[in-house]
């Protein structure tokens, strides 16, 4: 492993012993997408506050997800295509309880695109 990765995996592990660490940063979700569906390799980190639009800025399709922290109010869908059509839907991320730092993968689908809605009572205000 190299040293970058074990830095990095090292400073990700202090920063989970504090609570919500990405909150202090204004972060309202953040999620890693990798190419496999063991979540090996690196990831590609997406995170942002309050609720986007379809984003299809995937460096590739993606094979699995790893959740980083998502706020009470916001929910992340994930599509299989790259236009975020319901039809098309492959993985949702409600809460933490669906997975926080564990690889999700879908069962036959990949990733093209996600979609974070959160509630207008629940928008970070900065």
């Amino acid at each position: 492993m190299s040293f970058a990765i074990r830095l990095l995996t090292t400073l990700f592990l202090v920063n989970l012993t504090m609570a919500f660490p990405f909150m202090k940063r204004g972060i309202q979700w953040s999620f890693d997408l990798y190419p496999s569906t063991q979540c090996d390799g690196e990831g590609d980190i997406h995170h942002g506050m309050g609720s986007t639009g379809c984003r299809a800025d995937l460096n590739s399709m993606a094979s699995a997800y790893r959740l980083n922290t998502i706020a009470p109010g916001c929910q992340v869908e994930f599509f299989e295509n790259t236009m975020c059509e319901q039809s098309e839907i492959s993985g949702m991320i409600v809460d933490l309880s669906t997975g926080a730092e564990t690889c999700q993968a879908p069962s036959t689908k990949r990733y093209g695109s996600y979609q974070v809605t959160c509630d207008q009572g629940h928008e970070l205000k900065i």
